[in-house]
C-alpha cells in the first residue's frame, strides 16, 4: 500500500504557467474527479468483468438446490457476510430447472460484476440422484470498508454532486488547479448490498462533499439518493485573454448546495438507464465561505441568473450508457454511447427553464500502423456535442479547453457555450515495458488531435462570459503522451501543443474517455 499512496500523492498534481520556448506553457498534473477511477478495487473489478466467464457445461441435470458457499482469501471455507439471496437472485435458474450453461454464465457475471464481490465461481455437485445436480456458488467477498483515490462512479448516473460522471467533458464544473479526492465508506450494509459512501475533494480553487447512499436490487438495478456542497471557481468564469474578476478582484466562486434520488435499471444487453430528480442551490461569491452574494462581475455581467446571486436548480435528469467495449479496463475494440438529457422545472426567483441534450460517442479500432513491440495498436476516435434550449444560467454553460477537451489549453480557456461540438482521435501503441514494484508495466505512446468548437454560441450565454474574457470560441490541439496501466489506474502522461503555439504538459490518472 505506501509505494501506491506514493504514487497517488504524486498525482494530486498541479497547475504552473512558465515560459517554454517562447511560449505559454502549462504543467497541469491533476486528478480530474469527473474522470479518474483510480482505485485498486474499482480496477480489479474491472479486470475481473473482462476475464472469460467458465462454468460447467452440464447434460440436462436438474438443480435440486442452489448452494452459496463463502470462502477467505486463502479459499478457506468461511463465514460471509451477505445475504446468500443476494447471490442467487442475479441467476434466472431456480431448483426444479434444468441446468443451462447459458443462464448460470450470465448469473455468474452478474455475481462478479457486484462490488461486494472479490471474485466467484460455479460448480455443479452430484445427489444420490444421477438426473440432478447441486449448483454450488463459492463467493470470495470484498471487504466492507471502501477506501479509493478518486471520486468518480461508473456512468451511467441520474446525480448530481463531485463524484458524479459527466456524459460529456464540457460540463465538467471544475476549473484548473491544484485539486485532489478520496471516497471512503462502508458497503454491504445489513449484508444486503447497500454502500454508504462519502467522496471529499479539495484543492486550491475548490471544496466539496458527496454523501451516496445506494441500494442494489442486482448487480445493475437499484436506487441512490445524494447530498453535496461543493465550492469552487468554475472554468466558465476563467481563463480567456482577459481578466474579469470581481470588484475587490478575487475570482467568483459558485457554490452548490444539493442532493438528488435516481433509480438505475438495465434497458438491455449492455444498455444501463437512470431516472433522477435532482436540487440545487447555487451561489456566487468572492470565496468558499463568504457570507456576501455577487450577481455581478466587476463589469456588471451576470454571474448568476437571478438578480440577488443566487438560484434554484430543480431538474429532471435522464442519462444512458451503452457500452459495447471489448472490456472496460483499457479496451481496444468496440464502441460506447453515452446520452444525457437534463429539463429544469421553474421554481423560486430565478425561475429557470430549460434543457440540455448531450451525447457522447467512443469508437476503439484495431489499427495496426505501428508500434516497438507486441501489444495492441489501437485509433481512438471520440465525439462529443450539446445544447441547451430555453435559459442558461451562464454556470451552466458548456466549457471548453483542458486536459480532458482540447489539450493545450487550459480549462474552460477555449470557450464557454450554449452549444458545442468536440472531437478527439488519438492512435495508442506499444512501446517497452519495464519492472518496478516487482511488478511489470506495459508503457504505451498516444499520438493525438482534439478539436472543439462553442459553433458561434458564446454570446447567447447569460452574462456572456466567454465573449467578456475574449475566448476564442473554437480552436484544436495536438501532440503525443504516454500510457500505462497501474494498480491504482491508467497513467496518463501528454504534451500538448494548440492552435496559437501554447504548450501544456498533462498528467493524469483515469482515462480520457
Amino acid at each position: 500500500m505506501p509505494k501506491y499512496f506514493l504514487l497517488c500523492l504524486l498525482a494530486t498534481g498541479f497547475f504552473s504557467r512558465v515560459p517554454l520556448v517562447n511560449a505559454q506553457s502549462r504543467l497541469a498534473g491533476e486528478i480530474s474527479p469527473l474522470e479518474a477511477q483510480t482505485q485498486s478495487e474499482v480496477d480489479n473489478l474491472l479486470i475481473s468483468q473482462d476475464k472469460p466467464i467458465v462454468v460447467p457445461s452440464g447434460s440436462g441435470e436438474t438443480i435440486s438446490e442452489i448452494q452459496v458457499r463463502f470462502v477467505d482469501k486463502q479459499g478457506n471455507p468461511t463465514e460471509g457476510k451477505t445475504k446468500p439471496d443476494i447471490i442467487t437472485r442475479e441467476f434466472a435458474l431456480q431448483p426444479g430447472d434444468v441446468y443451462d450453461a447459458e443462464l448460470a454464465q450470465t448469473g455468474l457475471r452478474g455475481v462478479n460484476r457486484l462490488f461486494i464481490i472479490d471474485q466467484a465461481t460455479l460448480d455443479l455437485e452430484p445427489t444420490g440422484d444421477s438426473d440432478s445436480v447441486v449448483m454450488v456458488v463459492q463467493v470470495k467477498e470484498n471487504s466492507q470498508f471502501f477506501f479509493s483515490f478518486g471520486l468518480t462512479l461508473d456512468p451511467p448516473t441520474a446525480l448530481n454532486g463531485p463524484a458524479r460522471p459527466t456524459t460529456v467533458i464540457p460540463m465538467s464544473d471544475r476549473a484548473g488547479g491544484l485539486s485532489s479526492g478520496v471516497r471512503l465508506g462502508l458497503l454491504n450494509l445489513g449484508g444486503n448490498n447497500q454502500a454508504l459512501t462519502l467522496g471529499i475533494e479539495g484543492g486550491e480553487e475548490l471544496f466539496g462533499l458527496d454523501l451516496d447512499y445506494r441500494k442494489f436490487i442486482k448487480h445493475d438495478k437499484g436506487y441512490a439518493v445524494n447530498f453535496f456542497n461543493r465550492q469552487g471557481v468554475e472554468p466558465e468564469f476563467d481563463g480567456g485573454d482577459r481578466d474579469v474578476n470581481l470588484d475587490n478582484g478575487d475570482d467568483p466562486w459558485i457554490g452548490r448546495i444539493g442532493g438528488g434520488f435516481e433509480v438505475f435499471n438495465s434497458i438491455a444487453k449492455d444498455f444501463q438507464g437512470a431516472l433522477g430528480i435532482n436540487y440545487q442551490l447555487v451561489s456566487a461569491r468572492d470565496d468558499a465561505f463568504s457570507s456576501g452574494l455577487e450577481p455581478v462581475d466587476e463589469f456588471g455581467n451576470q454571474i448568476t441568473f437571478s438578480d440577488d446571486g443566487q438560484d434554484i436548480l430543480l431538474t429532471l435528469n435522464f442519462a444512458t450508457s451503452l457500452d459495447k467495449r471489448n472490456r472496460r479496463s483499457n479496451p481496444t475494440q468496440g464502441y460506447r454511447l453515452l446520452f444525457q438529457t437534463d429539463q429544469s422545472i421553474p421554481v423560486g426567483d430565478s425561475s429557470i427553464f430549460h434543457n440540455r441534450l448531450a451525447a457522447n460517442y467512443t469508437q476503439y479500432l484495431p489499427v495496426p500502423l505501428f508500434g516497438f513491440r507486441e501489444g495492441a495498436k489501437t485509433l481512438v476516435l471520440n465525439f462529443q456535442g450539446g445544447t441547451v434550449i430555453g435559459d442558461l444560467p451562464p454556470y451552466e454553460a458548456f466549457s471548453l479547453g483542458g486536459s480532458s477537451s482540447v489539450r493545450g489549453y487550459g480549462s474552460g480557456e477555449l470557450g464557454t457555450g450554449r452549444s458545442f461540438v468536440q472531437t478527439t482521435a488519438e492512435y495508442r501503441f506499444p512501446i517497452f515495458a519495464m519492472s518496478a514494484f516487482k511488478k511489470e508495466f506495459d508503457i504505451g505512446g498516444t499520438l493525438f488531435i482534439d478539436y472543439a468548437t462553442d459553433l458561434g454560441s458564446g454570446d447567447t450565454v447569460k452574462g456572456e462570459p466567454a465573449e467578456v474574457r475574449d475566448k476564442p470560441g473554437d480552436g484544436f490541439g495536438y501532440g503525443v503522451g504516454l500510457r500505462t496501466l497501474t494498480p491504482i489506474g491508467i497513467i496518463r502522461l501528454d504534451f500538448g501543443i494548440n492552435d496559437q503555439g501554447d504548450t501544456a504538459v498533462i498528467f493524469n490518472i483515469g482515462e480520457r474517455f
